[in-house]
């Protein structure tokens, strides 16, 4: 009783003190908005009007008021709505259904009891948002600029993890923008009174109201929405239509966890194999194959830094714990000026960036791994520290893999990722990222494997303003493996192989204007492979000790680019990348007759210098141009020309631990690819719905392709067993893709074929007699659907069905004898293709109890996998068996897979 008294007498002072001011308001016209209304009164008499929009915006002034009472003029303006207001000196309260005027009534007054509830920290700091939205916030200091910037970062309320994608609009005008990857917004705009308004799909869209006079922040936190009776949706414009960049496919952690897995784990880099144009090189492996290139020609980054083998468990698991990876970007086409040395793709993952409020966490446990992961902030909203740690006990999987070359077979894996986050001020922020993985396995014999990864990167980010930002980064790479044997001791052996590559890059971006962006910067990289190392691995062993020379090589780029809008309709992107490349050091060379590459054709040895030397050089261009025909349909065409220094020699379709690294040298040239990409885009249903129609058509110079019966295990020169041949692929994707509300979907068809042809048109080094033929990785369809119904707010069912060409294959035809010698005939290369590929795989994802104040929430996920059980062909293989040549059928899941995994977060 005794605060409502008090504020009621405070109250009524104040309208006494300003009574004066309400009697002279002349303001207004007929048809004149209630926004500009309220504005006018704030610039001609200094008086606030606090009110929600929506409530105001069928109202419109009837005719003009001079010195009026301004009691009366919103007596008037407000006559038939139901809208009330509360005038107290040069604040008015707008309010809808409720007369505050009753409730500060000073001649009737009844008896409150007000009991005073709980409120604990985090109600009051939302409140404070909340009150944000009927404030009008003064932004800058008039100095006479015609034009002015507002600029600021978007954060989530409760992680504090900044929103890429924000969309920031002004109804009455015609342009708005989107947020970066780092929450940062800039808009420029003319002095004035703004209503600004913030969308992002899943959160709570808020407003704005700013008086801009000058350039100025204003920082923006948005919280999860909260729905209550019934499901209300937020939708948030895609901007797949308006972007300039063709082939690019944004991945969020989030998306993935109800997407169907082979052995239960949610796999950021598997999730891309649903996408059009990209293929699985193999039955549960890590390669993956984009646009008909090899898997060696996609670069995968983790935080900046490359990572050379993404695999555990025979390519079964990806490297990456889920928990720990933020989001994940994947080019096929208009690849960014920033990034190079791959052909076909660059994969992009970049860890979390959010220091929280609280600890984070999350424990997951499943028959064949367990995992775990936590996110400890030191200092509130400036140190973080988040690890993540992860092994597995599934020997007993192994046991299930119908397969005679896994009989007495064992694998085991841990792998550890982690990262430190500081932030000093708004303007710099520093990471210190590093992985560590290790698997051992055995297959059939008493050969052990283990292959190891190490990989850290440091990482500044700095903003010299809100127009010029800067990102450098410094990255070490490992990769490395060994097969041993000493069971038989006179042929126990220990093998070795190592990747080094240690690199820094500078990238900067400078906002011209709202109109134009410009890039540029530098990077360069420093390759050491040891090739490989063969050595006894007992006393009594009779293996000969030998090792292959080390290679080493400098890679280094510049590169800028711009993009600018011309029109509203017409968005051009050009950039040039100029790429180096050296072998460093002395090595020795053949030097072959007439150029073929052969042991009988050695004339002579070379030694090299002790500096730069086969040094390889050229420009990569980038070219995007995007016609928008209207607000939810467009136009696109990009041109890329990439070039790739490092290269995997390997006889198998699908990365292998042992497959062995090469640098470009003397015979072994550069691969380069040239592509061209056309596209259509389309949202349907109020951008619910998005459809797009991608073709391209790439050439490749140099690409490798290996001779007959190629040897390439401690081969000193690889150049005898490898062949650069000539590539062409060209295909056509077609995606429509749903990812908003309760029932989401993707469905993808690509029609796609690859080709090569060696440079040797005729001669014993020829394949196919110099004709085209089919490269390892060409599949002409592919089809791919994936189903998400959510049953309820805890209940989500998913399911994907794949289909897609079996791959080439080459099969024995014929067998005779020559001499009485058996001599086999084989058909010509990869004439031949393994049985289509089809498989269907469901899961279902339970949450926990949904309430808020829980010390930990729960989850469980189910899986099936291979539904339908089909014997899925892996590898076809053939013996000759009396008179006949028999093939036989490797399959490595042959019937259902069950999965059960649970999850504690908290």
């Amino acid at each position: 009783m005794k605060n409502t008294l008090i504020l009621t007498l405070c109250l009524f002072l104040t309208h006494v003190c300003y009574s004066n001011i309400q009697k002279e308001v002349n303001i207004g016209f007929k048809g004149m908005e209630f926004n500009t209304f309220a504005n006018e009164l704030y610039n001609k008499h200094q008086i606030t009007v606090y009110y929600k929009e929506q409530w105001v915006k069928n109202i419109k002034l009837n005719k003009s008021y001079t010195d009026l009472n301004l009691n009366n003029i919103f007596t008037d303006i407000l006559k038939g709505t139901n809208i009330h207001f509360l005038i107290r000196g040069k604040i008015v309260v707008l309010t809808n259904k409720q007369d505050l005027s009753q409730t500060f009534n000073l001649l009737k007054q009844e008896k409150i009891t007000v009991e005073k509830p709980e409120v604990i920290q985090s109600d009051i700091e939302l409140s404070k948002l909340q009150d944000q939205e009927y404030k009008i916030h003064k932004i800058g200091t008039s100095l006479g600029k015609k034009k002015v910037k507002l600029f600021g970062k978007i954060t989530h309320f409760e992680s504090s993890q900044p929103l890429k994608g924000v969309e920031i609009y002004l109804p009455n005008l015609s342009h708005g923008v989107t947020s970066d990857k780092n929450g940062y917004y800039e808009i420029e705009l003319n002095p004035g009174f703004y209503t600004l308004h913030y969308k992002y799909m899943g959160l709570k869209p808020c407003s704005r109201k700013i008086n801009l006079k000058g350039d100025g922040r204003l920082n923006i936190q948005l919280i999860n929405e909260i729905r209550t009776i019934k499901e209300v949706q937020v939708l948030a414009k895609n901007d797949n239509v308006k972007r300039t960049s063709m082939g690019i496919e944004y991945i969020k952690a989030k998306d993935i966890e109800s997407l169907p897995s082979a052995l239960g784990e949610p796999d950021i880099i598997k999730s891309t194999t649903m996408l059009p144009g990209v293929e699985s090189a193999g039955e549960g492996s890590i390669g993956f194959n984009v646009r008909g290139g090899s898997s060696d020609q996609n670069l995968i980054l983790i935080d900046n830094a490359p990572i050379y083998y993404p695999a555990h468990f025979f390519g079964f698991f990806s490297a990456f714990n889920n928990d720990m990876i933020q989001e994940a970007s994947l080019y096929k086409s208009s690849i960014p000026i920033q990034f190079g040395g791959r052909i076909s793709s660059t994969y992009e993952i970049l860890s979390h960036s959010n220091i929280p409020s609280n600890i984070e966490g999350k424990l997951g446990v499943s028959p064949i791994t367990t995992k775990a992961f936590l996110n400890l902030p030191i200092n509130k909203d400036k140190l973080s520290i988040m690890n993540s740690f992860r092994f597995t006990y599934s020997d007993w999987v192994v046991d299930k893999i119908d397969s005679k070359e896994l009989v007495d077979s064992k694998a085991d894996f841990y792998d550890w990722q982690g990262k430190i986050i500081y932030k000093p001020n708004n303007n710099n922020q520093f990471d210190l990222s590093y992985y560590k993985s290790e698997d051992e396995f055995q297959l059939h014999s008493d050969t052990i494997y283990n292959f190891n990864n190490f990989v850290t990167s440091a990482n500044w980010r700095y903003r010299f303003n809100e127009k010029l930002k800067m990102n450098n980064s410094l990255y070490y790479s490992n990769f490395s493996y060994d097969m041993s044997s000493k069971d038989i001791e006179s042929n126990a052996f220990k093998l070795n192989h190592n990747v080094n590559e240690i690199g820094f890059k500078t990238y900067m971006n400078l906002e011209k204007n709202i109109y134009t962006n410009i890039d540029f910067g530098l990077e360069s990289k420093y390759y050491n492979i040891s090739p490989g190392e063969m050595k006894p691995n007992a006393v009594n062993s009779v293996v000969n000790y030998s090792k292959i020379p080390e290679e080493n090589g400098l890679e280094s780029a510049i590169f800028i680019g711009a993009k600018h809008e011309f029109t509203g309709s017409i968005t051009a992107e050009a950039g040039i990348r100029y790429s180096l490349y050296g072998n460093v050091g002395k090595r020795d060379e053949l030097i072959y007759k007439d150029g073929i590459t052969s042991r009988p054709n050695v004339i002579d040895t070379v030694k090299t210098s002790s500096g730069l030397n086969n040094l390889y050089h050229g420009p990569e261009l980038r070219l995007s141009l995007n016609y928008a025909l209207n607000s939810s349909s467009s136009f696109k065409a990009s041109y890329n020309r990439t070039q790739q220094y490092i290269h995997l020699l390997s006889n198998t379709t699908s990365i292998s631990p042992t497959d062995t690294w090469k640098l470009t040298d003397r015979y072994l040239k550069p691969q380069v690819g040239d592509q061209l990409s056309l596209g259509y885009y389309k949202n349907l249903l109020d951008s619910k719905v998005e459809l797009s129609v991608e073709a391209y058509y790439k050439k490749i110079k140099d690409a490798k392709d290996y001779k007959d019966g190629a040897q390439l295990y401690l081969n000193e020169h690889a150049e005898n067993e490898v062949l650069n041949a000539n590539g062409k692929n060209y295909g056509i994707e077609f995606l429509i893709r749903k990812q908003k509300g309760r029932f989401n979907t993707m469905i993808s068809y690509t029609y796609s074929r690859s080709f090569l042809k060696t440079k040797e048109e005729s001669g014993e080094f020829a394949v196919n007699d110099g004709n085209w033929y089919r490269a390892p990785f060409d599949k002409p369809h592919n089809f791919k659907a994936f189903f998400s119904f959510k049953l309820s707010r805890r209940f989500i069912f998913s399911t994907n069905t794949v289909f897609h060409t079996g791959r080439p294959a080459t099969y024995p035809i014929a067998k005779y004898k020559l001499q009485d010698i058996p001599i086999i005939y084989y058909s010509k290369r990869n004439e031949y293709r393994l049985p289509n590929y089809f498989r269907t795989d469901i899961s279902l994802l339970i949450e926990g109890n949904l309430k808020k104040n829980k010390a930990y929430h729960t989850s469980w996920s189910f899986g099936l996998y291979n539904l339908t059980s089909r014997k899925n062909a892996y590898s076809v293989y053939f013996r000759s068996e009396e008179s006949f040549v028999v093939g036989y059928k490797m399959s490595i899941f042959g019937e259902v897979i069950p999965t059960v995994t649970y999850n504690i977060e908290f």
